[in-house]
């Protein structure tokens, strides 16, 4: 029986993995195990390309993980798959086969559903559709037949301990360069009325460390970039965390970590440990306000908040917030505070998004209590409530996208205080201010601003650019505008370099070359030349003073900049002038004796080029000299 495995992805990212459907196939017995293919598919791919795609594999079964981003879309798919095969085995799971499984087994011709932890009660399933369709019941799945549904056991036990691995058996396969998603428990120890994560089992559930340490070992021979750690807390409790860190230390120390914790957890040891990874770490904030959180049943304390945050901010510890808008008991001035309050902390990133009242949560059995009015259909999201009207849940929205343009995409983080300062505003009125003033640019529509992901990194570096010198000035302080352009530069091409290619040192027989001086040179497009107003040295000195201070102390002398990225550091440095017209020259067909053609001593200018070569700056160029072109200036401000 020949069985595909069909995933939908949000998008085409390095997080697009086929986790559950790996899952699935992996625990499958050896002969249905074979017969297994997983099938990647994406948003911007016809329905008709999805469709041929699972056709020419030939199947009699056909299994979709199905989840709030996808089941539309797939509904639509499994209705033309049944048109066009009607005999096909048509199977849903995932959380909405879970959540709400009379409405998805309403809108598609499926054969069954399976509810809950899939692989067990999938692996039951298809040994009876082998054998033709059963008559008895069987437990974690829905069968649909003319007669009626027909259900076993809510849900199938299954052993996690004994999980076969999706990696390790080959059913997964680790991409270089890539990314993994590495589930190391499932379940969690909360209970958040929102939340569908605990749902059908109490606790968390742990996969055995020898397999943990295999799949490390393997990602480390792969050599992935970076693993996103499937555990809703994964310091909860305190030691179990510290187990973990411990493992990645010991296995895979180079590799970059994207963890989830509840900073109440979060302790000297703990943070420590984190210091030592290159990891981030999300923290579930969601609201800044006791009853709100009590009424979601998700205590926080405020003051054992901000002594956590500051744990991680001494280990130098990346992290940043989750916030959620239209929770019961809330308000949009109460979310705003919320909003306030994240950013005084100065996180790297806040992600927010609007409350979804999911099937199946004990939230959504509170419809009538909250007066809750939301969506029927995926993503479920809140339209109105007692407490929040559709223009307040509107206005979040602005706000949300106006903190993932502005904050997250325009790596504000680390000139945020300042400017905050020096304009003597909330953060949350000058994220609303902005998105009034962008509203006014040409070119700019309402949807754009909404919508995020249309917005590359430098389109919106130019747009904080104009907006701030804008506010500065019109608050009388144009002064400033200078020095806040230098700082705003900086963490742009800090961010950029950090994210782009790393320029390694050359070949060891480079620097064997006798004639460099005679030789035409050509600069790396790895590393950036950027031009400052001030000193930008001076400035850097200076973080976290404020503008008015720095603008007293110095005068806009003018620098250059080089920026390169060597393993995981970002080195900057300012350029003497003989080094920035070497560098500027450098074009692939002029030889620093051209270059400086009799301005500087051959001696001083040897000295210059042996530098820039052994760093990687400057390379000879194969075969001799090029035609004549212009220099390659690299990215400027």
């Amino acid at each position: 029986m020949k069985i595909v495995f069909c995933t939908l992805h949000v998008r085409r990212s390095t997080q697009a993995v086929s986790l559950a459907a790996g899952c699935l196939a992996a625990a499958l017995p050896p002969s249905f195990r074979k017969s297994s293919v997983l099938i990647d598919s994406f948003p911007e791919q016809t329905d008709q390309e999805i469709l041929s795609a699972i056709l020419e594999v030939k199947p009699d079964v056909v299994a979709f993980p199905i989840y709030v981003w996808n089941r539309q879309r797939l509904i639509s798919i499994v209705r033309q798959l049944h048109e066009i095969a009607p005999r096909l085995y048509l199977i849903a799971g995932g959380p909405e086969a879970t959540g709400d499984p009379s409405g998805l087994a309403s809108a598609a011709p499926w054969t069954a559903l399976v509810h809950g932890e899939g692989e067990t009660a999938l692996t039951g399933l298809l040994a009876a559709l082998a054998k033709g369709l059963p008559d008895q019941p069987l437990p974690g799945v829905t069968l649909m037949r003319e007669e009626g549904a027909l259900s076993g056991a809510e849900y199938c036990p299954h052993d996690l301990g004994a999980a076969p691995s999706p990696w390790l058996t080959g059913i997964l396969v680790p991409e270089p360069s890539g990314g993994v998603l590495w589930e190391v428990a499932r379940g969690c120890a909360f209970s958040c009325d929102y939340c569908f994560e605990a749902r059908g089992h109490a606790g968390v559930r742990h996969i055995d460390r020898q397999r943990l340490e295999a799949e490390l070992e393997l990602f480390a021979r792969a050599e992935i970039s970076q693993i996103w750690v499937l555990d809703s807390t994964f310091n909860y409790p305190p030691k179990r965390g510290i187990a973990l860190l411990e493992l990645l230390l010991e296995k895979a120390p180079h590799l970059q970590y994207h963890l989830e914790a509840k900073a109440d957890f979060i302790d000297r040891h703990t943070a420590s440990l984190l210091g030592e990874l290159n990891c981030s770490v999300q923290l579930g904030l969601q609201s800044v306000h006791e009853q709100v959180l009590k009424a979601i049943h998700r205590p926080l304390d405020l003051d054992i908040l901000a002594e956590k945050v500051h744990l991680l901010e001494a280990e130098g510890v990346i992290y940043g917030f989750d916030l959620i808008y239209g929770l019961p008991q809330d308000s949009y001035a109460g979310f705003k505070d919320s909003l306030d309050t994240a950013l005084s902390f100065s996180p790297n990133h806040v992600h927010i998004f609007p409350l979804a009242v999911l099937p199946g949560t004990r939230l959504s059995q509170q419809r009538d209590r909250y007066g809750i009015e939301a969506q029927q259909e995926p993503p479920y999201e809140l339209i109105s409530s007692a407490n929040w009207s559709a223009a307040e849940m509107e206005l979040c929205r602005r706000l949300a996208a106006t903190v993932d343009v502005f904050y997250n995409t325009g790596r504000a983080v680390a000139f945020f205080p300042a400017i905050v300062h020096a304009l003597q505003t909330r953060p949350s009125e000058l994220f609303e201010d902005f998105f009034t003033w962008a509203l006014q640019q040409q070119g700019i529509s309402y949807e754009n601003l909404l919508t995020p992901d249309n917005w590359a990194a430098d389109d919106v570096y130019r747009m904080l650019q104009g907006y701030l010198s804008q506010k500065l000035r019109s608050t009388g302080q144009g002064h400033l505008v200078s020095v806040f352009l230098d700082l705003l530069c900086y963490h742009f091409h800090y961010a950029e370099t950090l994210l782009g290619e790393e320029l390694p040192p050359p070949p060891s027989e480079t620097l064997l070359q006798t004639n460099l001086w005679e030789t035409p040179l050509q600069r790396s497009n790895k590393c950036r030349l950027v031009p400052f107003a001030y000193e930008i040295l001076d400035l850097l000195e200076m973080e976290g003073v404020q503008l008015e201070e720095i603008s007293d102390l110095f005068r806009p002398i003018g620098s250059v900049a080089l920026f390169m990225r060597r393993g995981n550091e970002v080195i900057c440095e300012s350029l003497s002038e003989e080094m920035l017209h070497l560098l500027k020259q450098s074009n692939g067909s002029l030889s620093p004796k051209d270059i400086f053609a009799g301005s500087l001593s051959q001696a001083t200018g040897i000295e210059l080029v042996q530098f820039a070569v052994s760093e990687g700056l400057l390379a000879p160029v194969a075969g001799g000299a090029k035609e004549k072109g212009p220099a390659q200036t690299g990215p400027l401000c």
